[in-house]
């Protein structure tokens, strides 16, 4: 890895899920120490998910799990029990940084509160990433993305005008909450490198979903805009036609939406904007300059906004003769704004703007082979950041961060072993000969 800020930093990672985890894979990938703590009994439900059906077992074979925790390895131990609890003590004396994505009463509860954890390392970083905070009258609840989007308006501001908000298909708050918390951590790590005492770091979804909805918001403060169903969401749309100069975006223009392709599927749109009268008559000449683009009514901008209706559906007849990229690249060799909407499949193997940046990485996953993985998409110098091909396989590399990072001898770790305070007893230990480490 030749961009590697956080290189020395050593992170603890007590969270799961996605949004603590997307934070501690970032870090990874920007050379951070990561080590995944678990216990068996009680592992990461993320695990579970997009499990392969290939594999036999849950704990290591999940493709989404691999995904997130990239670049991580894994301790395993039950910080509930007073073996544990004290191997978690000696992990937090020896890390830089612990990060967890529970409700507040968990980690207090074990006994580590922000005050403890100050007296067994004074220069600690304690992030915690949380629905709705660890203060407050609503710091208990507990969310995933969509109910963080919903309470944070998030979801209202999407959609069509007099249709119920469309929200988003994805828990897209835990993802961007998780690149929001990395960020706090790499300047607390700045601060913490000077010599600066021990700091409190305290991550919201719902606090990350406000600060994405700017516009709605001075819209409604500034404008006293009433966001009613008539005139709210204004869907793909950069104005919709309710009185005011500026639309919703900031920016105006018509045609200004996604529009239907003859590709197969459900997901065959060509996303186009005309933001000025010239790139107008561009599209026009691109379409063939048919006659219905020459009704008074398109004649300008303020003119095409006020039909956006009819304008989208004679747009529409036409987009519908040609392929989704096929269109992309007309209009965009023309001059007009112009995007495919793209599935999964397409940003893999259509994306050019995406393999070039290398930002899906092929990796040889010890258990589920070799598959490309989402790297934090950044450039170093023109380079990609490359990911480090490991992944926290469910107790492989407590042994060694025992005996390496603790110090702990052979008898020592013996003894935890039997004692079932480094894996449960009677759950069989996996072998993990042949893996990497």
């Amino acid at each position: 890895m030749t961009f590697s800020p956080l290189a020395g930093t050593k992170v603890l990672d007590f969270s799961w899920n996605v949004a603590g985890p997307t934070a501690t894979k970032v870090l990874a990938a920007l050379g951070a120490n990561v080590v995944k703590v678990e216990w068996p009994a009680r592992a990461d439900p993320g695990r579970a998910l997009g499990f392969s059906p290939f594999q036999e077992g849950v704990f290591d074979s999940s493709g989404f799990f691999s995904s997130v925790n990239v670049g991580k390895r894994s301790f395993t131990t039950d910080p509930t029990t007073g073996a544990g609890h004290a191997l978690v003590d000696k992990l937090l004396a020896w890390s830089d940084v612990i990060v967890e994505s529970y409700s507040p009463r968990v980690m207090s509860g074990w006994g580590w509160t922000f005050q403890r954890m100050t007296e067994i390392n004074p220069g600690i970083i304690y992030l915690s990433v949380s629905g709705f905070g660890h203060t407050g009258p609503e710091s208990s609840f507990v969310t995933y993305g969509p109910t963080a989007q919903a309470a944070s308006g998030v979801t209202a501001a999407s959609g069509e005008p007099g249709l119920p908000p469309a929200g988003y298909g994805y828990s897209y708050l835990d993802v961007i909450t998780g690149y929001q918390a990395a960020l706090a951590v790499v300047a607390a790590r700045l601060k913490q490198l000077r010599g600066g005492p021990a700091q409190r770091l305290d991550v919201s979804q719902v606090e990350v979903g406000a600060a994405m909805i700017g516009p709605v918001l001075l819209d409604c403060n500034l404008n006293g805009t009433a966001l009613t169903g008539e005139q709210f969401p204004p869907g793909n749309r950069a104005q919709w036609p309710r009185g005011t100069v500026d639309g919703y975006r900031y920016e105006t223009g018509a045609p200004y939406n996604l529009y239907p392709t003859n590709d197969p599927g459900h997901d065959c749109y060509c996303a186009i904007s005309v933001m000025s009268e010239q790139e107008w008559h561009r599209l026009r000449s691109v379409m063939g300059d048919p006659e219905w683009a020459a009704d008074p009514k398109y004649e300008t901008q303020d003119a095409r906004i006020r039909n956006q209706n009819e304008l989208d559906m004679h747009v529409g007849e036409w987009t519908r003769r040609h392929g989704k990229y096929e269109l992309m690249a007309m209009l965009r060799a023309a001059g007009v704004r112009a995007g495919a909407l793209q599935t999964g499949r397409d940003r893999l193997e259509n994306d050019e703007a995406l393999r070039d940046h290398d930002v899906f990485q092929w990796l040889t996953h010890d258990l589920l082979g070799d598959h490309r993985y989402e790297s934090v998409p950044m450039l170093a110098d023109g380079e990609p950041l490359a990911l480090r091909p490991c992944w926290p396989i469910l107790g492989r590399d407590t042994e060694t961060i025992l005996r390496d990072e603790l110090g702990l001898s052979p008898d020592e770790i013996e003894e935890l072993h039997r004692n079932g305070a480094i894996w449960p007893a009677g759950l069989a230990r996996p072998s993990y000969e042949g893996t990497q480490s």
